[in-house]
């Protein structure tokens, strides 16, 4: 079985990513710690910490915030638990054992762990789990606890876990109280638990839960009519049960529907089980989920999510530009969905999608300072239409310091910090590199070094024979002479055995991408892709309005390397015309036919858009067919 080399295994060298784990380490989450300590002035408030210390009856300043604040604490722990699997950090590890002492003080005796229902509503526990998200943050907790016990050995923390595991094991099950989170996350945490302490009970309960969503009554109606119901989120009581993935059982999804977050995290624990269970049904409709979010649901930036309301998925093909939602938190749950199919069925498209969702709308959440975020990720800005018009309020044209719902930033940092853990896979005597980021590891007597200069790598491997699977990147050519055979995607080598040297080249190409014609948005238009990275146009380099611009289908692009951007990545320039404003005067409308005049057009990563102060920015620019000249 298919298997990745562990976050503390693998040591990465690619200066690329060094500096951007750095900045995670030693900007981010110092950072996030005194955000969620509420220390950060023109930040809004957290209060994190302050309703712990009001759940551990240290204050009585009560409890303030999201229902699902305490995620944010547990979703920071984990990143730091990455971070000191790779490199220990003193400061870092006493922050968090600080945090663990509070967090056992907030334990209530039965084991139960929530500081809003614990200081504002005790009576009321479980009696809301479609907007109350107990079960949600108890998930984090779990993989908070799993991460930090793997990266330190101390096992306070998972204590705490596993006694909270027992509690909603002991309440929840089909011969106990009927349930499954509205918020899906404790079914990926409960399989984690499964694999760190081989409990057969923590599997099973993760499967309960999956496998009683959408069966049956409604079991959100259910609970909005009983006494003990108290309404938390006034805005979602319309809201139907496609919205929580309830509208049928697991198994008959056939495309994806609701809340995008919840989404990917119900679909990545279904693979799991699925993968576990070796259960051919579920496997069937992961399948078909995925391959329904990737053809007809993603922007090609790999956000996904398009409306607004309810932060969801609407219908195939409906992927508006201006007004996408595209959270950042969904992308990272694209991520954790498609990292698990290629784990299920090693298909290189899968990774494909990894990196697609990693090297744009991911990498675009967090400002290149590591104190500034996007929450939204649109593909086209206008800041005048988003400062007046009140369906674009959700977007912002730059990047904040920090959100009341504030899933996102710590989000942010736990993925970019395992991302050690996702370079590298091991299948009996198969070795698999994934992504193509230069680093090293060493397990069960196999080391693996793998360095770059430019788009030159050389592979040593000192170990047992096996076969090594180099995947062949999107839009990106592999050249290798000691390469056997290439297949499904992948080049392969095979190693004899002992110590050897390999050479292989990897040369991504910047090519014209159009979508499908249903996508009404983007009709007509195309965007520039280079290897993984999707470009955009900002109106610092091209002038307002970017509207106006007109990028032909046989573009020439010219690479160039600049200061601003990081790590050697470089702009694309090209030879384009703009619309001229001269004749048209000031008429909304006239009949009088476009004069085009010769312009540059200028691009950069849509990971890197925002960090050069407010401008317009667009990924898709209006083409032409044909070569004008006057």
């Amino acid at each position: 079985m298919l298997q990745f080399i562990p976050v503390s295994n693998v040591k990465i060298t690619d200066q690329m990513w060094v500096r951007k784990l750095s900045l995670v380490r030693d900007v981010v989450l110092p950072y996030m710690w005194e955000i969620l300590n509420d220390r950060v002035e023109n930040a809004v408030k957290s209060y994190c910490m302050a309703n712990f210390r009001a759940a551990a009856g240290l204050s009585e300043a009560g409890f303030h915030g999201m229902v699902f604040t305490d995620s944010d604490l547990y979703k920071w722990i984990e990143a730091v638990s990455y971070c000191l699997m790779t490199e220990r950090n003193e400061d870092l590890e006493n922050k968090c054992d600080e945090s663990i002492e509070l967090i056992e003080a907030a334990q209530q005796s039965d084991g139960y762990l929530n500081t809003y229902f614990t200081i504002v509503a005790p009576e009321k526990r479980w009696t809301n789990l479609k907007e109350g998200h107990e079960l949600y943050c108890a998930g984090h907790l779990i993989e908070a606890a799993v991460a930090y016990y793997k990266a330190t050995g101390k096992d306070k923390l998972l204590n705490i876990a596993l006694r909270f595991a027992d509690h909603i094991q002991e309440t929840f099950g089909e011969t106990k109280r009927r349930g499954y989170p509205g918020h899906p996350e404790i079914e990926l945490a409960l399989i984690r638990l499964y694999d760190a302490t081989g409990e057969e009970k923590y599997l099973e309960l993760a499967e309960y839960f999956i496998d009683e969503r959408g069966v049956g009554d409604d079991l959100f109606e259910a609970e909005t009519r009983s006494e003990a119901y108290s309404q938390i989120f006034p805005e979602i009581t319309h809201f139907k049960t496609d919205y929580f993935q309830s509208h049928a059982p697991v198994r008959q999804h056939k495309s994806a529907k609701g809340h995008a977050v919840r989404a990917m995290y119900l679909y990545s624990a279904m693979v799991d089980l699925a993968r576990i269970r070796q259960d051919p049904e579920l496997i069937n409709a992961c399948k078909n989920l995925f391959e329904n979010v990737i053809q007809r649901q993603m922007y090609i930036t790999g956000g996904i999510g398009a409306a607004r309301l309810g932060e969801r998925f609407t219908v195939d093909y409906d992927l508006p530009s201006e007004s996408a939602y595209a959270e950042t938190c969904a992308s990272i749950g694209l991520m954790l969905f498609s990292s698990r199919m290629w784990l299920l069925n090693g298909k290189k498209e899968n990774y494909d999608i990894w990196e697609q969702a990693l090297y744009n709308t991911v990498l675009s959440g967090m400002g290149q300072d590591g104190q500034h975020f996007f929450y939204v990720n649109p593909l086209e800005v206008v800041p005048d239409a988003v400062h007046n018009n009140p369906s674009l309020s959700h977007v912002k044209t730059t990047r904040q310091r920090w959100f009341s719902v504030a899933c996102c930033p710590p989000n942010l940092a736990r993925i970019l910090s395992s991302l050690p853990g996702y370079i590298y896979a091991l299948d009996e005597d198969r070795l698999f590199i994934t992504s193509h980021i230069c680093s090293s590891f060493t397990k069960g007597g196999l080391y693996v070094d793998l360095t770059c200069k430019g788009e030159t790598y050389t592979l040593t491997i000192d170990g047992n024979p096996r076969d090594v699977y180099l995947r062949i990147p999107q839009n990106t050519e592999l050249h290798c002479d000691q390469c056997h055979t290439s297949q499904e995607g992948y080049f392969i080598l095979h190693h004899e055995g002992g110590k050897k040297s390999y050479h292989y080249t990897l040369t991504p190409r910047v090519q014209i991408v159009r979508s499908h014609p249903k996508v009404s948005a983007t009709s007509g238009k195309i965007s520039v892709q280079r290897g993984s990275t999707v470009y955009c146009a900002e109106e610092i380099d091209n002038s307002a309005p970017l509207s106006s611009l007109r990028l032909p289908a046989d573009a020439v692009f010219i690479e160039e390397k600049v200061d601003w951007l990081p790590d050697g990545i470089p702009l694309l320039k090209t030879k384009g015309f703009r619309v001229s404003k001269e004749r048209w005067g000031d008429d909304l409308y006239n009949s009088q036919s476009y004069v085009y005049e010769p312009c540059e057009i200028t691009l950069i990563p849509y990971s890197q858009w925002g960090n050069r102060g407010e401008n317009e920015m667009s990924v898709w620019l209006t083409e032409i067919t044909n070569n004008l000249n006057q």
